[in-house]
């Protein structure tokens, strides 16, 4: 009987957190500005914390996350989130959640359009950072994406999303106190520290908004638990399921979302993972963290820098590899041609920056304790989303509509 009202109990539980992320759902969906105030006070912390698909864009408190959905009701594309398929996992009073979804751009052919694209080249050319070569190949790369024959005057696309997050039960009700949205990188990152002094100091201003968040609960033990994670697990090329193991929780089912469009689930797809991905340094700024517990569970939002090394002739080889697969793919044939310009484009634009690669990274992970030990249960991955380009993602299109 103890068991079937624990069960009983876990269902009501996710009834209530999907009752959350409807109503998440709806706020987004009607964008009623006046509306604000009583949808930021019903379904978030007072402490929350949200990073956005966007560089810098880190919200503390109620009056930056209120500023933030602001933003995305007047200005970002429509968004809806899959309440059919959300992971719940729940201790108590601690749930967090994960799900896909995807946000919808429109492009026209408008004048305007085509003066923000020379402006942003007028921009990268009178950038003094960086060599010539560098601002020619990116150039091209905004031309590729720009003049990819589309007949259509009106397009619309859906973009894909990722979400996750955790909610705190405070007097019987769920509200968020973290959540983490994220696009899925292009070909490459959007943002590398080679290629923009501007990367760097969105970077360190970030930072600089951590140290004013004052609920920070770092400890010896969650810092260590991060630090072994990026020598004992990321970059390594001999990684054992035993391994994986020390550092996710087996029996729960744990997850990664990637900064592609997958996901990994269960300690196998998680090894193999971090096994193709060898050849990457992680560094997190750990001083910079944030991190908040509630019993037994911990949650972290933290960034970092992802380097490697990449020379030309590797570079070259790995996207005429993909351009291969690309060439036995069930697309059209005019999007094949847009597809391997695109990949040429970016290939170009990244090897004329030189063969060292640092990218801004940022992780939010659920930890739990497990036999006395923090131990990961999800981490969710990616690289902040800058430019909107047509064309920049591989998305699905609406509509080919010619008014």
């Amino acid at each position: 009987m103890k068991n079937e009202n624990t069960l009983q109990k876990t269902v009501d539980e996710k009834s209530e957190i999907i009752k959350i992320l409807r109503k998440f759902q709806n706020g987004y969906t009607g964008k009623d500005i006046e509306k604000v105030d009583a949808f930021v006070e019903e379904l978030f912390k007072d402490d929350a914390c949200v990073l956005g698909t966007g560089t810098g864009e880190l919200f503390l408190g109620l009056e930056q996350v209120k500023s933030l959905i602001i933003g995305d009701w007047k200005y970002w594309g429509d968004i809806k989130i899959d309440l059919e398929n959300v992971y719940i996992n729940n201790e108590n009073t601690v749930a967090w959640v994960a799900t896909t979804g995807n946000v919808k751009y429109t492009f026209e052919n408008t004048q305007e359009k085509y003066e923000s694209y020379l402006n942003f080249i007028k921009n990268k050319i009178e950038e003094s950072e960086i060599k010539p070569k560098q601002k020619i190949t990116f150039i091209n790369w905004v031309l590729a994406l720009a003049y990819h024959q589309r007949l259509e005057k009106k397009r619309e696309y859906l973009w894909p999303l990722r979400l996750s997050g955790v909610l705190l039960k405070d007097d019987g009700k769920w509200k968020f106190a973290n959540i983490h949205f994220s696009i899925p990188k292009a070909n490459f990152p959007d943002e590398r520290f080679e290629n923009s002094k501007e990367c760097i100091e969105s970077y360190n201003n970030q930072n600089e908004m951590v140290e004013k968040y004052i609920n920070n609960q770092m400890t010896i033990e969650i810092k260590t638990l991060l630090k072994s994670f990026e020598k004992e697990i990321v970059g390594q090329k001999n990684i054992s399921k035993e391994l994986i193991s020390k550092y996710f929780v087996m029996e729960n089912n744990p997850y990664i979302i990637r900064t592609e469009n997958q996901w990994c689930i269960g300690v196998d797809q998680i090894k193999e993972f971090f096994a193709v991905n060898n050849d990457y340094i992680l560094t997190l700024d750990l001083e910079h963290a944030i991190v908040s517990k509630h019993n037994k569970v911990t949650w972290v939002t933290a960034c970092g820098k992802l380097k490697q090394t990449v020379t030309e002739e590797e570079l070259y080889e790995k996207i005429l590899g993909e351009l291969g697969n690309l060439l036995q793919s069930d697309i059209t044939s005019e999007e094949k041609l847009f597809v391997i310009h695109r990949s040429i484009a970016y290939a170009l634009k990244e090897s004329a920056t030189g063969v060292d690669y640092t990218y801004p990274i940022r992780l939010t992970a659920v930890i739990l304790e497990h036999m006395e030990s923090p131990i990961f249960q999800q981490i969710h991955f990616s690289f902040p989303f800058q430019w909107i380009f047509e064309g920049k993602i591989d998305s699905f299109k609406l509509n080919k509509s010619e008014t």
